[in-house]
């Protein structure tokens, strides 16, 4: 390339630079940016713990069978509403039957050696009174006579427990209530020798339930007995339940070493919306404020850069709101705000004014605020899309239809 081309690019080159340098200097103004807003609003605060658990019938009864069997008779479903004392199931009573019959053949076998035995007694101590026996022959048939007494008694004990048996057989409600888990199907063998098996569960009442909810440790200090309660299941997602804590139970479970507790909650389930097993998501009320001016917490977080234009008070930077300082732009002032424990920010004629507030109760959303000027309605800022002065900045980009900016082509 020749020298005078070499030169021609040079200044070419430079002019871009220059437009280019120009065009940012001259920087975008506040109507160029797209606010994000929202009001502040009037109405209750929560300061909630969350946690997930399992609602659970209130109490739950499960019945089981002591012996082992065949399930001959099934006489109720799932959902049957049962009285106590009702027959549920029958098991197969043929072996059981025969152990009762073997017991009391054993139980008449002994009597009657008990009967012999005593008889003998009797006749021994007549020779005995006559002198024709000895102290030594007494004294064995004494012995002999109280252990045939023994095994009576003993086998007496067997035809008991025979019949008991026999009658666990039939396996009946012991309570009033609703069938809610039917474990065992008809034909079906069920073996006791080292548990009884659990063939139904019953819920006495399920007009009142419970939550098991697992409170972790960090949060189990904040809760308490008679503490208010919502909840929410997956069954109804539009509505809200509420409920109130029983007990925090002192047994601790460890699960992937995060320590959690077994906490209680009353529910109340009149209308039967609510069934054993769903999941809940529950949050019990730790602190609440009722009819407060609230605030988004996004709000609260805000903190303007510092080529945003401001007027008015401005925060100083590093005070208890954490609030970088701002410049003072189309006619804005430079005087510093007392530090506040937060700052909210408004528009006022397209630059930034700044609310120094006093925060009171934070809930999930929003936080209870106090502040001089600050009313239910007033919009307060949440952020700013700088989409449109990211686009407006590139001076080789232009739209259709814009004039041509200085220093761009």
């Amino acid at each position: 390339m020749s020298r005078p081309g070499a030169v021609l690019v040079s200044l070419l080159v430079l002019a871009l630079v220059s437009g280019g340098v120009v065009y940012a200097w001259q920087g975008v103004g506040t109507d160029e940016l797209s606010w994000r807003t929202a009001a502040v609003t009037r109405r209750d605060v929560q300061r909630v713990v969350s946690s997930t658990g399992t609602l659970q019938a209130d109490p739950a009864v499960d019945v089981g069978t002591q012996v082992s069997g065949v399930v001959a008779e099934l006489l109720v479903d799932f959902n049957d509403k049962v009285d106590k004392g009702q027959v549920l199931a029958r098991i197969d009573p043929t072996l059981l039957e025969a152990d009762v019959a073997s017991a009391e053949a054993r139980l008449s076998e002994a009597r009657a050696g008990r009967d012999r035995l005593a008889l003998g007694l009797r006749r021994m101590e007549a020779l005995h009174a006559r002198a024709a026996a000895t102290d030594a022959e007494l004294e064995v048939a004494r012995a002999d006579a109280a252990v045939a007494e023994a095994q009576v008694t003993s086998t007496s004990v067997g035809v008991e427990r025979a019949r008991r048996n026999l009658g666990y057989s039939t396996v009946t409600a012991p309570v009033a209530g609703t069938i809610i888990k039917r474990n065992v199907n008809l034909g079906q063998t069920v073996n006791a020798g080292f548990s009884a098996p659990i063939l139904f569960t019953l819920a006495s009442d399920l007009t009142h339930m419970v939550i098991l909810a697992s409170v972790d440790e960090s949060d189990v200090a904040q809760v308490h007995a008679g503490q208010a309660v919502t909840f929410t299941v997956q069954a109804w997602p539009e509505r809200t339940f509420s409920g109130t804590v029983r007990q925090v139970r002192l047994d601790s479970k460890i699960d992937q070493g995060v320590v959690t507790y077994s906490t209680v909650v009353n529910v109340d389930n009149a209308d039967g919306a609510l069934f054993p097993s769903m999941t809940a998501t529950v949050e019990f009320i730790v602190a609440e404020a009722a009819g407060v001016l609230c605030a988004p917490n996004a709000a609260l977080r805000y903190r303007p850069e510092s080529d945003l234009p401001t007027v008015g008070d401005a925060p100083e930077s590093g005070d208890a709101s954490g609030a970088e300082g701002g410049r003072g732009g189309r006619g804005g002032r430079q005087k510093r705000v007392e530090a506040a424990e937060g700052v909210l920010w408004t528009l006022d004629g397209g630059a930034l004014r700044a609310i120094p507030v006093a925060i009171g109760l934070r809930g999930a959303e929003c936080a209870e605020v106090q502040g001089d000027g600050l009313a239910e309605g007033v919009e307060v800022v949440l952020g700013v899309d700088r989409a449109a002065e990211s686009d407006a900045g590139n001076p080789f980009e232009r739209k259709a239809g814009d004039a041509r900016r200085p220093g761009g082509f």
